[in-house]
């Protein structure tokens, strides 16, 4: 049903479940369907109120206090199982089958691009250690752990975030790279990776070459 810490089987599930299918409900309804006072239904709506999950609001019909009717939150719909990595790997595909490998890197070296460009204004710093410690920051921010080399002259990730993608199509694994690459404006190589089954994915920073610079070119949005 879904993965935000309820069973099926429990009230507070049963009431994410029926929330699910009807979009909304009150706590009559609620009391109806768990077979139990309002009371208990009550506790139950405290606490998933108190996790962010359910939201009330007040809707008054005819002369009498309003009734309060419940909903899920943005939070509650955001954990609900979800196929993206699916659907992303069958688009990939479809882009290899009608485009060629060529055109599908090509678009994933843009992509990169477009995701140092949301990066790239935030780095400070020439120093190469400096602007590591900041892609940290800012890798830690997506929910990817990672940690600067002791050396200061690459970095390790904790996390993939396109695990399962990245297992069926590669590309994605470059195009991460070149998302970092550009963000640092350094080539980095890459030392050993998740998808390899490392336990991270780490990068050194590789000598510098006049001819093997890199620059972000803005995109036409």
């Amino acid at each position: 049903m879904t993965n935000i810490g309820f069973t099926p089987e429990s009230g507070a599930g049963k009431i994410i479940e029926y929330l699910q299918r009807h979009g909304e409900g009150t706590v009559k309804d609620f009391a109806a369907l768990l077979e139990v006072s309002a009371t208990a239904v009550r506790e139950h709506l405290v606490h998933l109120q108190a996790d962010g999950l359910v939201v009330a609001r007040a809707e008054r019909r005819g002369p009498g206090r309003p009734r309060l009717v419940y909903c899920l939150s943005e939070k509650a719909q955001s954990l609900f199982p979800k196929q993206y990595d699916r659907l992303i790997s069958l688009l990939l595909r479809e882009l290899i089958a009608l485009e060629g490998s060529d055109k599908v890197d090509a678009i994933l070296d843009r992509v990169s691009q477009r995701l140092a460009g949301e990066y790239a204004d935030r780095m400070e710093g020439t120093d190469i250690a400096v602007r590591l410690g900041e892609l940290r920051r800012l890798l830690e921010q997506r929910g990817v752990p990672a940690e600067v080399a002791p050396e200061g002259d690459g970095i390790r990730l904790f996390a993939c975030p396109y695990y399962d993608v990245a297992h069926m199509h590669p590309q994605v694994c470059s195009m991460e790279r070149q998302m970092i690459e550009y963000v640092l404006g350094e080539k980095l190589d890459l030392q050993n990776s998740i998808r390899e089954g490392s336990h991270s994915c780490s990068f050194t920073v590789r000598e510098s070459d006049a001819e093997d610079g890199r620059v972000i070119i803005p995109l036409q949005m």
